[in-house]
């Protein structure tokens, strides 16, 4: 794996946030104009429809090839404690995905991270200093079966 440079690295994270389509293309798929497009895609935007625009970065070609998914129980499910830890784990760059479930555990959390040793510095001066956790599980992806970002409409 070649390093990217710290340029290259700010690039994908732009376009993870802001990534923009081939107007071109579009309008011949779709064989509507320019205008008709963009108005189109305004008002998806306008109602909700569209949320963003992202690039998907390969997570191994970036050197993050631990992926680990995280159960956390919680000591109580008061409302002010669970938005709380709910804030907490919501500003942290490791953590992609983040769930509230019904069932033995309270959240579930997809977590990228390098290796096992940034893994165990994540679990431990991260996500085990947050209030109200009681019990933290962790199943360590061995292989990726399905990853997807269609929606099936």
């Amino acid at each position: 794996m070649e390093e990217l440079s710290k340029q290259e690295l700010e690039l994908l994270r732009i376009l993870q946030k802001n990534c923009r389509f081939d107007i071109t293309e579009l309008t011949e798929r779709l064989n509507m104009s320019r205008t008709s497009v963009y108005d189109r895609i305004k008002k998806l935007e306008n109602e909700g429809y569209i949320k963003d625009y992202v690039a998907l970065v390969d997570h191994k070609k970036v050197g993050l090839n631990f992926t680990v998914i995280v159960n956390v129980a919680l000591n109580s499910q008061r409302i002010e404690y669970v938005e709380e830890f709910l804030e907490k784990v919501a500003v942290l760059d490791e953590i992609m995905e983040a769930y509230v479930t019904g069932g033995i555990f309270d959240v579930i959390l997809k977590v990228v991270v390098k290796d096992p040793d940034a893994f165990n510095d994540f679990v431990t001066k991260k996500l085990s200093v947050i209030p109200n956790i009681s019990k933290i599980q962790s199943s360590f992806v061995m292989r990726y079966i399905k990853q997807s970002t269609v929606l099936p409409f």
